[in-house]
């Protein structure tokens, strides 16, 4: 592992004037340029040569790590066949195949796969399925859609108005309307000042409540994810969470979507969030490990009871009249066939679940170490710490002064990359991440915090 040492001027690399990277200032970004140009396995090299830990695999996408060969063969051999195969008149072999091999590992309720490019992507395609869902099934007014604060489901307008977080927002409001947002089951900082489980698990119970004050007529769709991961929060279930607002959704004729965009294809250890929670949704969002990260590639898996209502005769008007360009893409469903063979062979999944005692092993001693890890929590290798000014009364540092953000870029100064919130840590690794290669990340983080503590400029 080598140190990156300090960077030099984006002046260096022109190319950045005419590019905007995604949720960054830009010219934030070109005085301290992180510019990657190859990566093997957990490794990523940047243009100056420089090595780092990809502890976040992509943001979670790189399921197998850098230079995986049967996911870039595969690509390779099916675009030596064909690229793009009209997607408005046509499908291809990849597509049919992979929504066959989906089906198969899924309950046998889940029926079809609308395949799209994006996260973004998928769950507008599954809020818009609730909503046609409902209309064709005698309730046209059950429009609104539920999701949690601090959230994250896309970037695009629909999407954003189910995620929550002022600062992604504020500056395209408003938003499309029907949107409505409750507390997230956040026991660490329990919004009711309750405690688990005496709580009885009251921000599950609450979904009822306001869907009865809305109008159970009016409420066509509730969005969560698994866990939440974002840039200001990592916030983990109870585990009977799902159960009860699966129950309360069947009871309100509501349609449960799961955005699995992160924890689906074994970041949690099962295949799915879902199999964790042992609760199952009525649309399940997918994208990032879906392709092992290889290529653009998300989906909307659906129950038969909402599929069939989108048959129809040709000018019946109930299909899902939606698209996109590259949904389907035969080159990224090559890739996808090649790393659901990867994930569900067993080996993959037995070493997230390895691994994840390991690296959540190596969190706690942190923890036990140190005053400002308030907390660890994750499942599989989605693995977070939260950092407390005050661990007796669980304070945030200031806003103006973050914590996590100081550990983060001195855990990139040694080498090392990772989800860093203003308040959270939050590790991702590939799947396929070995013994040594955890105690790598872990011992760099370890350090990082260490550091961070002899400089961090503590408020007067």
């Amino acid at each position: 592992m080598s140190e990156s040492g300090s960077r030099s001027n984006g002046s260096q690399h022109p190319g950045l004037a005419n590019l905007m990277v995604d949720f960054n200032q830009m010219q934030a970004f070109m005085e301290d340029p992180l510019v990657i140009v190859e990566g093997s396995g957990v490794r990523l090299t940047d243009v100056e040569g420089r090595s780092f830990i990809d502890g976040i695999a992509g943001i979670a996408a790189m399921q197998f790590g850098h230079g995986n060969r049967p996911i870039i063969e595969a690509m390779q051999a099916q675009l030596e066949r064909v690229a793009l195969t009209l997607p408005i008149y046509a499908t291809n072999q990849p597509a049919m195949e992979l929504a066959d091999r989906l089906i198969d590992v899924f309950p046998p309720e889940f029926t079809t796969v609308k395949f799209v490019s994006g996260g973004s992507e998928a769950n507008e395609t599954a809020m818009k399925m609730a909503r046609q869902y409902h209309k064709q099934t005698g309730n046209p007014g059950k429009y609104k859609v539920i999701s949690r604060y601090f959230s994250y489901h896309g970037a695009t307008l629909g999407a954003l108005a189910a995620t929550v977080g002022a600062a992604r927002k504020a500056k395209y409001e408003p938003l499309p309307t029907g949107f409505l947002k409750v507390h997230p089951p956040d026991c660490y900082h329990c919004p009711f000042k309750l405690t688990y489980p005496d709580c009885g698990v009251l921000c599950a119970e609450i979904v009822d409540d306001v869907i009865r004050s809305e109008g159970p007529e009016t409420v066509a769709a509730f969005i969560a994810e698994p866990v939440i991961m974002s840039a200001e929060a990592f916030v983990v279930p109870p585990p009977e969470y799902f159960k009860i607002l699966r129950e309360i959704c069947d009871r309100h004729n509501v349609v449960l979507i799961y955005d699995e965009i992160i924890t689906g294809f074994g970041r949690l250890g099962e295949l799915f969030g879902a199999d964790v929670y042992g609760a199952y949704p009525d649309i399940m969002t997918v994208g990032k490990g879906i392709s092992g990260g290889y290529a653009p590639l998300a989906a909307a898996i659906i129950r038969g009871r909402i599929s069939e209502t989108f048959l129809g005769e040709r000018d019946a008007g109930v299909h899902f009249n939606a698209g996109h360009t590259y949904s389907g893409n035969p080159v990224a469903c090559a890739a996808g066939l090649a790393a659901l063979e990867q994930v569900t062979g067993g080996a993959v999944l037995d070493n997230c679940r390895r691994q994840s005692k390991r690296l959540r092993g190596h969190l706690e001693d942190m923890a036990d170490r140190y005053e400002v890890v308030g907390r660890v929590d994750g499942h599989g290798l989605l693995l977070g710490a939260e950092f407390v000014a005050d661990r007796s009364t669980r304070a945030s540092f200031p806003n103006n002064r973050p914590f996590g953000r100081a550990v983060g870029a001195e855990a990139r100064r040694r080498g090392l990359i990772g989800r860093a919130g203003d308040h959270v840590w939050v590790f991702a690794p590939p799947l396929t991440s070995t013994d040594d290669e955890i105690d790598e990340m872990a011992a760099i983080l370890d350090a990082s915090i260490a550091e961070t503590l002899e400089t961090y400029e503590w408020p007067a």
